[in-house]
C-alpha cells in the first residue's frame, strides 16, 4: 500500500474543521493548568497502554486506518516511532513556548517533515524524560499569553498559550494512534 508523502497534510475538510471550529473552541475553554493536566493524563494513558507490551513488539511497524489529526504518511509507524515523534515535537514546542514567552521571534522553521521519526528504537524512557521536563517547565513558566506568535504549518498563528494546548491535543491524537497500533498487533 502506497501512502501519501510526509508533509502532505490532512484532508482539507479535516484541516478546515480544526482551524475554524476546534482551535477557537480550545482557545476559549482551556487554561494553562487544564492543558497541562490533560497532557499529564495522556502521558499516563500511554504508559498504562505500554506496560504490558513486549519490547520486541514496540518496534513492529504496521499500517493502521487513519486517525483524525494525523496525515497519511504517519499511518505506517511502530509504537516506538510514535514515541520518538511525540518527543521530537514536544521538545521543539517546549523551546518554541520558551522563546515566545520571552516575546522573541522563533526563527527556526516549523516543518512537518522535520519531526518525523528517524529511528525505530526504544523511546519510552526518552518520551517520559521529555514529559517530566515539559511538566516542570510549564509549572514554572510565568503564565502570560505572548504577543509573539509562530504559525503552525497546517493551521494558524499560535502564541505560547496556544502551543501549550497543542502539546496536549497532539499527544492525545498520537495516543489514539498507539491504541490502533496495539489493536493491529493483536495485543
Amino acid at each position: 500500500m502506497r501512502l501519501a508523502p510526509a508533509g502532505n497534510g490532512l484532508p482539507s475538510f479535516e484541516r478546515k474543521f480544526i482551524k475554524v471550529i476546534l482551535i477557537p473552541i480550545a482557545q476559549k475553554v482551556f487554561t494553562w493548568d487544564l492543558a497541562l493536566y490533560m497532557f499529564k493524563k495522556e502521558v499516563d494513558k500511554i504508559n498504562r497502554l505500554l506496560k504490558k507490551i513486549p519490547n520486541q513488539r514496540l518496534t513492529q511497524e504496521i499500517i493502521i486506518d487513519r486517525v483524525f489529526g494525523i496525515e497519511d504518511d504517519s499511518r505506517r509507524y511502530s509504537i516506538n516511532m510514535v514515541l520518538e515523534h511525540l518527543t521530537i515535537v514536544g521538545s521543539g514546542i517546549q523551546q518554541l513556548i520558551d522563546t515566545l514567552s520571552k516575546e522573541k521571534a522563533f526563527e527556526r522553521e516549523v516543518s512537518i517533515e522535520a519531526v518525523k521519526p528517524q529511528h525505530n528504537e526504544d523511546y519510552l524512557e526518552k518520551f517520559n524524560q521529555f514529559s517530566d521536563s515539559y511538566i516542570k517547565f510549564i509549572k514554572t513558566l510565568e503564565k502570560k499569553k505572548s504577543k509573539m506568535t509562530k504559525k503552525h504549518p497546517w493551521f494558524v498563528e499560535f502564541n505560547n498559550f496556544d502551543w501549550s494546548i497543542f502539546v496536549y491535543i497532539h499527544t492525545m491524537v498520537h495516543r489514539r494512534q498507539i491504541q490502533r497500533i496495539i489493536s493491529g498487533l493483536g495485543l
